[in-house]
């Protein structure tokens, strides 16, 4: 299904994306929105609700995702959530959390989601006690409550970076984030394709102009047709000559800290992108990117077999140096 017109409003498949927290209490390495790297910083409830009442009355979508960072840090989430739901733009809201805080979300916060998106990462997942307490709270609000289990990441920027045009079209092309998953993102009255492109410039010194990638949400007549037009323009954005998109080398989820979370970027898109990975974007573009599994039982046997990878990888150098 594609974008369309309706009713003088761009309709997209998917969804739309809030973030209202830059900054996380957790440090994944390459993490795709760049948190570990961000200070304290949340968005003013009165911004939220400006910019999803103005963009409402030319975009709708079938969800709005609230994310951040980590939303729950955000002392203000429920006015905004209530923000989300008044301005109409989708018939459903959906926090991403990694879990953490969910124990100490009240009554008013269940009330205002349809459904808590919850990634469960290797050492940060809620106590069995504190887990069957947030279910409880799910069922007696008619909350859906998805657990997304995680043992890899990929790698999501690259530090230096590529010249290579044809590259950067490339990755841009079989991005699921900007063209499957349409994680489109509403940021200080802008709209984005994709949320690397509002973080990436951000971090980077130098680095590409991230109001360029973003269209101004107006309410003038013609803004549908610009949205529209701006959605489906093949043209790469600036942020993907250091964006990999989908396509990153993968590495099994590690937590870092906000001095060490730029290091193992500190290479070109040549030498962090995974070729494989993308010639099978190439011709699958929904392709699974191995990081996620879908129940405990899978979770927990990838990451004995990936911890059993890496103490054979550290052997098998210990007597290369040994031998030596």
């Amino acid at each position: 299904m594609t974008y369309h017109i309706e009713n003088g409003k761009v309709v997209t498949p998917e969804g739309c994306e809030l973030n209202v927290a830059h900054h996380c209490n957790l440090g994944c390495a390459s993490c795709s929105h760049l948190s570990p790297v961000f200070k304290r910083s949340f968005i003013e409830p009165d911004t939220a609700q400006r910019d999803l009442h103005l963009l409402a009355r030319s975009f709708r979508a079938q969800f709005v995702k609230v994310l951040g960072g980590e939303p729950l840090l955000h002392r203000e989430l429920v006015p905004i959530l209530r923000s989300v739901r008044t301005s109409g733009i989708a018939p459903r809201i959906i926090v991403c959390t990694n879990g953490v805080l969910l124990p100490r979300m009240g009554e008013e916060f269940w009330a205002a989601v349809d459904e808590v998106e919850i990634s469960v990462y290797p050492g940060r997942e809620l106590p069995a006690e504190k887990m069957a307490r947030v279910r409880q709270f799910a069922e007696e609000h008619g909350v859906t409550l998805t657990l997304l289990h995680y043992t890899h990441f990929r790698y999501s920027y690259s530090e230096f970076g590529t010249r290579d045009d044809r590259l950067v079209q490339r990755i841009y092309d079989t991005c699921q984030i900007a063209h499957i998953w349409r994680c489109h993102t509403l940021f200080e009255g802008y709209f984005f394709k994709c949320p690397q492109s509002v973080f990436i410039p951000q971090v980077l010194e130098g680095g590409p102009d991230m109001w360029r990638d973003g269209l101004r949400i107006t309410d003038d007549p013609g803004f549908a047709e610009r949205l529209l037009a701006y959605l489906q323009d093949p043209t790469p954005l600036g942020a993907c000559r250091n964006c990999l998109g989908s396509a990153g080398l993968r590495m099994p989820h590690e937590q870092r800290t906000r001095r060490d979370f730029r290091t193992p970027q500190r290479h070109t898109t040549e030498e962090l992108a995974d070729r494989d990975f993308l010639a099978l974007l190439d011709g699958t573009p929904d392709a699974d990117d191995g990081c996620a599994v879908d129940t405990p039982e899978e979770w927990r046997a990838r990451l004995r077999e990936t911890a059993g990878a890496t103490a054979a990888r550290a052997d098998t150098t210990a007597n290369t140096v040994k031998g030596s």
